[in-house]
Formats: C-alpha cells, sequence, structure tokens
C-alpha cells in the first residue's frame, strides 16, 4: 500500500484503450513534432506544410510553463496555454475567439463548445519517463486520442468525431496539444526534482 500523500495521484481505474482505436479510422488525424529551441509544428494528415506552431517559454521555472499556438498560414496567434502548478490547472485561452477553457488537474472535466458539453480525460497508457496516450471523452464515447512516443518528440492527435464546426476542431487541437505539453512539463520538473535530490 501507497503511503496516504500518494495515494491522490494513483490511478484506479481502468486504463484500457477504446476498441475503435484498433478498429477504426479516425475523422482527423495531426502529427505533434517537437523541434529544437522549443518548437512544435503540428501537421494535419494530407497537408503539404504544418498548420500551427507552438513555441513554449518558462515562466519562473518551476511555477509554471506558456505555450504559444499560432496559425502558420495567417502568422497569428490564436492560443496561449498557461500550464499552473499550484494547484495543477492548465488554461487555454482562445486569443482571436476571446474564449477560455480551464482544465482542473490531470483529467478536467471542462466545458468544450461545439455542442460537446462536458468532456475529461482518460490516461490509457503511460511508460515512466516515456511514451504516454490519453483519450478525450464525454460521457461513453470518444471524442478525441492522444499519443507521444518514448523521446516526447512525436505525437498523434486522432479526432473520432466527425462533423464539427472549424472553431470546435481547432479547439479540440489545441487541447489535444496542451495534454502532451502538460505531460512533459510533469517530466521536467521530476528530472528536476530527481537531480536536486541527488
Amino acid at each position: 500500500m501507497a503511503p496516504s500523500w500518494l495515494e491522490k495521484f494513483i490511478v484506479r481505474e481502468d486504463v484500457t484503450p477504446d476498441p475503435r482505436r484498433s478498429a477504426e479510422s479516425s475523422a482527423l488525424q495531426i502529427h505533434y513534432t517537437a523541434l529544437p529551441g522549443h518548437r512544435r509544428t503540428i501537421t494535419i494528415r494530407g497537408d503539404p506544410a504544418p498548420r500551427y506552431e507552438v513555441t513554449r517559454k518558462a515562466v519562473l521555472t518551476v511555477w509554471g510553463d506558456k505555450c504559444y499556438v499560432k496559425s502558420v498560414e495567417n502568422d497569428m496567434e490564436i492560443a496561449i496555454m498557461d500550464f499552473h502548478s499550484f494547484p495543477p490547472k492548465t488554461t487555454v485561452n482562445f486569443t482571436h475567439r476571446k474564449h477560455e477553457i480551464d482544465i482542473k488537474g490531470h483529467t478536467g472535466p471542462f466545458q468544450a463548445s461545439g455542442g460537446l458539453g462536458e468532456l475529461h480525460w482518460k490516461p490509457t497508457g503511460m511508460v515512466p519517463y516515456g511514451k504516454a496516450s490519453w483519450e478525450l471523452r464525454d460521457e461513453g464515447n470518444l471524442v478525441m486520442s492522444v499519443t507521444i512516443d518514448d523521446g516526447q518528440v512525436n505525437g498523434v492527435i486522432d479526432l473520432w468525431k466527425g462533423n464539427l464546426d472549424s472553431d470546435t476542431v481547432e479547439e479540440l487541437i489545441v487541447v489535444g496539444i496542451s495534454k502532451i505539453e502538460e505531460y512533459k512539463k510533469l517530466l521536467r520538473n521530476s528530472k528536476m526534482s530527481l537531480v536536486s535530490v541527488a
């Protein structure tokens, strides 16, 4: 049995991935690639060039990070992701739409637009300091899945819900990116803690 302070961090729910992920193709697939210099590119499958570019900036080292998402085509900032450590929360501010999402903790829930309602994250696989995957779900259905590889360099965001308007698709893509960035922040912080203890 784990110490009481650790119990609240242990996931005791079913982590089995949704069967659709292995049996069907997603409605839209997005590729995440980390580049040197805290930059990331986001490319939609079938597009010849990246659709979005993400830049990460540290804020007071351990207190948090911010990621700025811009549309490559319009060269316009579309969102700012703000990762708070105390208490753990991710705020996604869609600057061009004057819309904000708060995701409390690591699973949510939060209110999505486009008629999707309340969504929450479900962890579906994690290797310590390695690859990880999550599903974004409503009460019973898979909306989006997110995976990142062992080196946290390449990731895939799959939208499983079709017939969504462009603002909702963009919102889901940015929320998917925020999940990958939140995980990478968690790994950075844990490595810093390990170094300071040693």
